[in-house]
């Protein structure tokens, strides 16, 4: 049976260094500690590890630019996932084209049709859907391709996605713990499978796991727009006495900061009066005060995986997609 041929990202593990350090080592550039270079070159030398893909991508026109899809560009989530993308690229040389396609699918169709023409190595999108126009624009640009933030595996597309319903049940469930049991959900489309989707599946779940029923008074689809938050706390403030929530869920940090400016405006007091919880743990949520309690994601790690799978493609060509699920952890603070 032939052996998987080893990567760069294998050998990084095997000496117990970042894949940075071993592309300096191959490429000859950057400092590198004696100690350090000995063992990664004895680790290759016993492995029999040859780069010879990762040279002829390095001397190909097509191999220097990866493409890289983003939906909005002013984004916390955006910045910290390209920040970890270009961390890992451009050690081994590789140059980042950025796309912002402001959410519409069709700047996204663009995106790929000028990636198709720049011959890039390869696209990391950070998508917020995925529809049959899109799917078509992939096909046809016939790329390879790593998907953040969507699970497009189905599409046999490597797909680099967090766990968006235990988050949002598990950030639930601590308002249901506190003592509440009215509590307001700020969401946005279904179109958005993942924030939309599985972030609202994830709040239902937990009221359902509680014996509560799910009320969809409760329960409001705002935008990503500013002022969003406000507009949609607005709407649930029309509810009065025993029907109104004591606590407010956002499944975005930035939706939960408009959430928390509406009740100061209405003399409302966070905690006391109303609970109000994010998700995304964005540098807002540590800022606003009360500080945010939120999940935690790991962006920029999420930017680095998602880079390693696409070199790992470009290097083996797997069959198989995969789906790697990121993980998280409640930031808990003064907000609940």
């Amino acid at each position: 049976m032939p052996q998987k041929r080893l990567t760069i990202r294998d050998i990084a593990a095997l000496a117990g260094v970042s894949t940075s350090t071993v592309s300096r080592v191959l490429n000859n550039s950057g400092y590198v500690k004696a100690e350090v270079r000995e063992r990664i070159e004895a680790v290759m030398s016993q492995t029999h590890y040859t780069p010879s893909e990762l040279a002829k991508q390095l001397k190909s026109h097509r191999s220097g630019l990866i493409g890289v899809i983003i939906p909005k560009i002013n984004s916390y989530t955006t910045s910290e996932i390209v920040a970890g993308i270009s961390a890992t690229l451009a050690p081994l040389r590789y140059q980042m084209l950025l796309a912002n396609t402001a959410n519409s699918v069709e700047e996204e169709q663009a995106a790929y049709d000028l990636f198709r023409r720049q011959r890039v190595a390869g696209v990391l999108h950070l998508a917020t859907t995925v529809n049959h126009s899109l799917i078509d624009a992939i096909r046809g640009a016939a790329l390879p391709i790593v998907m953040i933030g969507q699970d497009a595996s189905r599409l046999e597309i490597t797909s680099v996605i967090q766990n968006e319903r235990s988050a949002a049940r598990q950030i639930t469930e601590h308002l249901l713990a506190a003592g509440h049991t009215r509590v307001g959900l700020v969401t946005v489309s279904e179109e958005d499978i993942q924030i939309g989707g599985e972030r609202t599946a994830g709040y239902v779940e937990a009221l359902q796991a509680r014996g509560l029923s799910v009320d969809p008074d409760l329960i409001v689809r705002a935008s990503f727009q500013t002022g969003a938050g406000e507009e949609a706390a607005e709407q649930l403030l029309r509810a009065t006495g025993s029907a109104r929530c004591t606590a407010i869920l956002a499944v975005t940090d930035r939706l939960a900061v408009g959430v928390m400016a509406c009740l100061h405006d209405h003399g409302l007091r966070v905690p006391d009066d109303i609970a109000v919880a994010g998700m995304g743990d964005s540098d807002m949520a540590r800022m606003v005060r009360p500080a945010l309690s939120t999940v935690h994601y790991d962006y920029a790690g999420t930017g680095a995986e998602a880079a390693l799978r696409l070199l790992d493609i470009r290097e083996t060509r797997p069959r198989a997609a995969s789906s790697v699920v990121m993980p998280y952890r409640l930031a808990l603070r003064q907000s609940t």
